[in-house]
């Protein structure tokens, strides 16, 4: 899975079951094996959270609201100094970057352009362009296509006569009207649907109430709109690759834009929510030091006049499995369908230690078992189990040199890896060697 490995995930299901019902574990089954990001993403996050509230107090999921019909995700008499009502919620920026406007327009060229010549949509990339207006004395930008984009007969021209004209489609088209504006360029290698487009505009809020995490804060409000007065209403907001989220305090000069900060305090300002929490991943020795180790942070936001302690928050942040990317790194590996259960695996790097007459070699379990069912090739297998970088088979040159396998085990990498390793080593050996 994007942020946490199966293992992990299957660990804190177990741990979630005993307070859960059959039906509520099934759907947080289903989104879990859903192919959509934002269920995934969503899910991962959700149970992560519940595990992490469960280790540092008392909970009840699906609890009901008494009085109402309305069941939050989860109770806690003791999360807080008073009880607490807890919803939690994953953002992406998947409305708020135009990705399905700009999918469905590169589709539906795609589309025209193999009626044209077949498979040629196939390698079409797309860059749309932006808009530009003005408010207040604020630039207001957004994408430049329209959910309506429909192919005119003069455009299915313009992209017949470029595709079927060898010379032309070697430049890029421009297609534009008052729907979309957008260059088209054919590429060598075929495209894959959803990443075959690009937008230079950045996921940003320019409305302070019409952006995914006012809308999705919004929505949570709902499920606790009948919690009494005596009871915390609390939301936790997942970092599921947004980046009002990932830059949450993020100002911008010129008032542009609006931070996630100025967001969520005017939805507190305007809404009866008490705490609102922010868990993202961040680099704790920076993005440009290697190797790069991602944490989880809290960032939290609460209602004027309120006091109460948040150290369990900050452990629960403490105690998270560490992530293993970041919400917009996860949000395009799944998008990409990067951890289906039939395709490979997620291989672990190796390592070689060589000494006096004896080599020791430690690479991927996976790697090795996914040859043998034949998800990989022999090729494969070794540019990655022992190759030398230059097309060199390492198992062939140990071979060369009279060294043989004379020891192998298995070595587990625990359960933040869905991989461990083998370790294999060569000894040399008149099996393999010339008599001296």
């Amino acid at each position: 899975m994007p942020i946490f490995s199966r293992r992990r995930i299957r660990h804190m299901l177990d741990e979630i079951r005993p307070l859960t019902d059959e039906k509520n574990l099934n759907q947080l089954l289903g989104r879990l094996n859903d192919k959509k990001p934002e269920q995934v993403l969503g899910a991962e996050m959700e149970l992560s959270l519940l595990a992490g509230m469960k280790e540092v107090a008392e909970i009840e999921i699906e609890k009901p609201i008494p009085n109402s019909s309305r069941i939050p995700e989860a109770y806690s008499p003791n999360l807080f100094e008073k009880p607490a009502y807890v919803e939690v919620t994953t953002v992406s920026d998947g409305k708020l970057s135009g990705d399905k406007f700009m999918q469905r327009a590169a589709q539906k060229i795609s589309a025209e352009a193999n009626k044209i010549s077949n498979k040629s949509g196939n390698y079409l990339f797309f860059s749309f362009g932006e808009k530009r207006s003005s408010s207040e004395g604020n630039i207001l930008r957004e994408h430049d296509v329209s959910e309506n984009f429909k192919l005119s007969s003069h455009m299915k021209g313009q992209l017949k006569n470029w595709i079927e004209n060898e010379e032309k489609s070697k430049t890029k088209l421009t297609i534009q009207d008052k729907t979309i504006n957008v260059s088209i360029e054919k590429k060598e290698q075929r495209q894959a649907e959803g990443f075959n487009f690009f937008s230079t505009l950045p996921p940003l809020a320019y409305d302070i109430e019409d952006n995914p995490v006012y809308k999705a804060l919004k929505s949570k409000r709902e499920q606790l709109k009948d919690v009494s007065d005596d009871v915390l209403r609390v939301i936790f907001l997942a970092d599921g690759g947004s980046r009002i989220l990932r830059y949450l305090s993020e100002r911008d000069h010129l008032g542009q834009y609006k931070s996630g900060e100025e967001i969520i305090r005017h939805f507190i300002k305007k809404n009866n929510i008490d705490v609102i929490c922010v868990f993202s991943t961040y680099c704790p020795n920076g993005f440009h030091l290697l190797p790069t180790k991602l944490e989880w942070k809290v960032s939290y936001i609460i209602k004027h006049g309120l006091e109460i302690g948040i150290s369990k928050l900050e452990t629960i942040a403490k105690n998270l499995p560490p992530p293993r990317f970041e919400g917009y790194q996860a949000r395009s590996l799944q998008k990409q369908g990067a951890y289906k259960v039939s395709g490979r695996g997620w291989y672990l790097g190796n390592e070689i230690i060589s000494g006096d007459k004896k080599v020791t070699i430690k690479f991927s379990a996976r790697l090795f078992q996914d040859f043998l069912a034949g998800k990989i090739d022999k090729g494969y297998f070794i540019d990655h189990a022992a190759g030398n970088g230059e097309g060199k088979n390492l198992f062939e040159l140990w071979l060369s040199q009279g060294l043989i396998i004379s020891d192998a085990r298995f070595e587990k990498a625990g359960i933040d890896e869905d991989d461990d390793f083998m370790v294999l080593e060569f000894s040399l050996d008149p099996a393999a060697s010339e008599f001296k």
